[in-house]
């Protein structure tokens, strides 16, 4: 059975600026978008974030599976466009980009994320490229990457998802954060 996903992937994926409005069409295939407006408007106002759709995971892993399966060559392109666009679904889609395209993941990550963004969406990319088989980092490859605080918080959500004695200091010494943050170091030194 076709669906309206079907139908707009049948249209191929434009090239320059149109891109980016195509693939917020993408995001907003299906009924999810209505079912979730009311709390993803309220959502929208605290994030920093230039929309939220309330695109769900389903769709969001046809839309990544689609452009790596028919534009692989297009992938870093697409990452760089999303960034810079940076909408809720635009982060999360990066996320499963980024952990199914070649290269660096981890390096990609944490020198793409140079702002704030929501914890959960920067754990939502971290857990993409850990489920991709690629392993966590060695505690000196994550000290590189502590230039500023967004970047020492990210590799302290990083270091979290696998806690071992070597991440203790790169956790223990991540600038403050809030009360999710707080949560998770404490969880990962209290493991």
């Amino acid at each position: 059975m076709i669906d309206d996903l079907d139908r707009l992937f049948d249209e191929g994926l434009p090239k320059g600026r149109k891109v980016l409005r195509f693939i917020k069409r993408a995001y907003d295939c299906g009924a999810q978008g209505l079912v979730n407006r009311s709390i993803t408007d309220k959502l929208l106002l605290q994030s920093g974030l230039s929309f939220h759709i309330g695109t769900d995971d389903p769709t969001m892993r046809r839309i990544a599976s689609w452009i790596l399966t028919n534009y692989p060559s297009r992938s870093d392109e697409l990452v760089a466009r999303l960034w810079k666009r940076c909408g809720r679904e635009d982060v999360k889609l990066i996320g499963l980009l980024l952990a199914n395209i070649e290269g660096d993941a981890w390096c990609k990550m944490l020198e793409l994320v140079d702002k704030a963004l929501p914890i959960d969406l920067v754990l939502e990319m971290a857990e993409e490229i850990k489920r991709s088989g690629r392993p966590i980092p060695s505690a000196s490859m994550l000290k590189e990457w502590n230039a500023s605080k967004v970047q020492k918080q990210n590799v302290m959500l990083i270091a979290s998802l696998d806690m071992r004695d070597e991440f203790v200091e790169l956790v223990q010494s991540a600038p403050p954060g809030g009360e999710l943050f707080e949560r998770i170091r404490s969880r990962s030194l209290g493991a």
